[in-house]
């Protein structure tokens, strides 16, 4: 009654598009990122699929791949947030996150620097205790994962916890020295906002910290758009949310182009390079997602 088949992700996206249009799926389960690219085969005509589902892992899913998959596909996004300490979330009937706290027992430490409004979602790392293993036992592991907590309950009537976001790792906030003296973290979400709302024509970027006060941010903007404005556009309004933060940022270097991962690396649109004692880090990949 229920066939599945795998597709690696080490397979050229010709074959597996191919394979797709033979195996047709109702469910479609994979990377973000590998799902951005089969949106494009789709759009393109190349890619003749109609599921009723798609399910995002293994990355973090920002809130405009999901509005777009969802749009490409005709086709409701889910989540489901796991790694190798266990099932940690899976999204509702309504698309919402919940944590499994029937397999995983749950402990929340506020993150250093955020700064959330009574009521508001607030950004939290995990330490996770496996309630169901006997033979690899994880207790009180603290992941560096950051989760955004959203405390209205979900309508779907769980009472297990909603997470709003994964904003992705802790090494993904960036750490800026403040005009004021002191270092003060930005989390990617800002930089997220900070990018896209800046013009409408950026279609995907990533940022990387390369330096207390320097940013190198890599943008993917439309056919059409002029790329200096849209240079532009960015540094300014990078500059600008920053100022707002009270950090100093002398150096913003915009590439108009995204360099591609290597085979088998996931996603982060967001990185801190460089660390506290000047070194430039070259770590890649997310563990959890």
């Amino acid at each position: 009654l229920i066939h599945f088949r795998y597709f690696d992700l080490m397979l050229p996206l010709a074959e597996a598009v191919a394979g797709l249009n033979q195996f047709q799926p109702d469910w479609l389960v994979g990377p973000p990122s590998l799902l951005g690219y089969l949106a494009d085969a789709r759009e393109q005509g190349q890619l003749r699929l109609r599921p009723r589902r798609l399910i995002s892992v293994a990355e973090v899913l920002e809130p405009q791949d999901q509005a777009r998959l969802a749009s490409v596909f005709d086709a409701p996004v889910h989540q489901i947030y796991q790694c190798t300490e266990g099932l940690l979330g899976v999204s509702c009937a309504y698309g919402r996150l919940h944590l499994q706290a029937d397999l995983v027992a749950f402990q929340f430490e506020p993150v250093d620097g955020d700064e959330a409004e009574p009521g508001q979602p607030e950004r939290v790392t995990p330490i996770v205790t496996d309630l169901w293993r006997t033979t690899q036992p994880i207790l009180r592991y603290r992941l560096n994962d950051i989760l955004r907590l959203d405390p209205r309950p979900c309508p779907c009537g769980s009472g297990f916890q909603v997470v709003e976001a994964i904003e992705g790792r802790s090494d993904d906030v960036l750490l800026f020295e403040q005009t004021a003296g002191g270092r003060r973290p930005v989390f990617p979400d800002t930089l997220r906002r900070a990018i896209l709302l800046a013009h409408a024509a950026i279609r995907d970027y990533r940022v990387c910290q390369t330096g207390p006060d320097a940013l190198h941010v890599y943008l993917s903007p439309m056919p059409d758009a002029d790329p200096a404005q849209v240079a532009d556009a960015v540094r300014s309004s990078l500059m600008d949310t920053l100022a707002s933060y009270g950090c100093r940022l002398t150096d913003i270097e915009v590439s108009l182009d995204i360099p591609p991962l290597p085979p088998g690396v996931k996603r982060r649109r967001v990185q801190r390079l460089w660390r506290d004692n000047g070194a430039v880090s070259q770590s890649t990949g997310l563990e959890h997602g």
